[in-house]
C-alpha cells in the first residue's frame, strides 16, 4: 500500500514538475523561477505621451526563432488552455476586452457534433448492420490547433524620459477551425489581457501566468528564462497586421492589398521601418 501512494505522490510531482517548465533531475533546487514576481511597468502620465500608435502584430511558432514557444516540457498554447480553463485567466470575445467568455464558451468554441457508427454489441460481429447504431461525437478545438498568436500593442513615445515604449494590451490565440471539411479561414479564438490596470488589481492577467514559466534558452540551460521575459524583451519574431486607421480594418482588408500578398507584407515593413525610426524622427533637427 505504502509503495502505491509513494508511485502516486510521484507521478503527480512529475505532472507538476510539466506544468512548470522545470527539470526535476538536475542535481541542485531550481526555483528561481517558481519564486518570481511581475514586475509593473513605470507609472507613464498622460502629459507626457508625445505620440503613440496602436498595432496588431501576429507570432507564428512555426518560425525558427520562435519555435522555444513549443518546447515540449512547457509549450506555450498548453499554457494558456489550461490557464483558460482552470479559471486562472479571463478571457474576452473581441480586443475591446469588454464581453467576458465563460470556460465553458471557450472550450466548446467552434465545437461542432460528427456522426460515427457505434457497436451496440462491442464483442458482436461488426458486419452485422444490426449491431451498428449512429452516435455522434463532439468535435472541439485542441490547444495543438494554435499555431499562431495575435498581439495587440501600443506604441508610446514618453518625451520626460525621450523613449519609446511598447507596451503588449492583449493577446489572442488564432485557430483555422473547419467544418465538415470546409475551412473556415483564421479565427481569433479569445482575447487575453496581457497587463493589468489599478482598477483590475483583483483579475489575473497573462503575465501572472507568464512570469512563472519556463521558456527554453539555446545559450544556458541554468539561466532559463521566463515567459514573460520572451515577451517583455521582444524575444520573438513577428509580423504586422494592422494600424490604427480610420477605418479600422486590417492591411489585407484594404483594395490596394486584399488579392496581394506580397504588398501587404511590404506595407507591414513600411510600418515596422516607421515606427522603429520614430523615436529618432521627434528628435531630429
Amino acid at each position: 500500500m505504502k509503495k502505491i501512494i509513494f508511485v502516486l505522490v510521484l507521478a503527480l510531482s512529475s505532472l507538476e514538475g510539466f506544468a512548470q517548465g522545470v527539470y526535476d533531475d538536475f542535481i541542485y533546487t531550481r526555483q528561481a523561477v517558481t519564486e518570481r514576481k511581475v514586475v509593473d511597468w513605470p507609472y507613464l502620465r498622460e502629459a507626457d505621451v508625445h505620440w503613440a500608435k496602436r498595432v496588431w502584430r501576429v507570432i507564428d511558432v512555426r518560425q525558427k526563432q520562435n519555435q522555444p514557444m513549443n518546447w515540449p516540457k512547457n509549450p506555450w498554447n498548453i499554457v494558456l488552455y489550461n490557464a483558460v480553463l482552470s479559471g486562472k485567466l479571463t478571457a474576452y470575445k473581441d480586443d475591446s476586452l469588454a464581453s467576458f467568455m465563460s470556460s465553458e464558451e471557450f472550450k466548446n468554441f467552434m465545437a461542432q457534433k460528427k456522426p460515427t457508427e457505434v457497436l451496440i454489441d462491442p464483442n458482436g460481429d461488426p458486419e452485422d448492420p444490426t449491431n451498428i447504431r449512429i452516435d455522434s461525437i463532439e468535435i472541439t478545438l485542441r490547444p495543438e490547433d494554435i499555431k499562431k498568436y495575435r498581439l495587440m500593442e501600443d506604441w508610446i513615445f514618453d518625451k520626460k524620459e525621450s523613449r519609446m515604449y511598447v507596451r503588449i494590451i492583449a493577446i489572442a490565440p488564432l485557430v483555422s477551425p473547419q467544418i465538415d471539411g470546409a475551412e473556415l479561414g483564421e479565427m481569433e479564438w479569445c482575447w487575453l489581457k496581457y497587463h493589468k490596470d489599478v482598477s483590475d488589481a483583483d483579475v489575473a492577467d497573462v503575465r501572472d501566468i507568464l512570469v512563472n514559466m519556463e521558456v527554453f534558452n539555446r545559450q544556458n540551460d541554468a539561466a532559463r528564462v521566463t515567459y514573460d521575459d520572451w515577451f517583455e524583451q521582444r524575444l520573438f519574431t513577428s509580423y504586422i497586421t494592422r494600424e490604427s486607421n480610420p477605418y479600422d480594418l486590417p492591411i489585407n482588408a484594404f483594395a490596394d492589398f486584399k488579392d496581394n500578398g506580397e504588398a501587404a507584407l511590404l506595407e507591414a515593413d513600411r510600418i515596422k521601418y516607421e515606427l522603429f525610426n520614430r523615436e529618432h524622427d521627434l528628435w531630429e533637427f
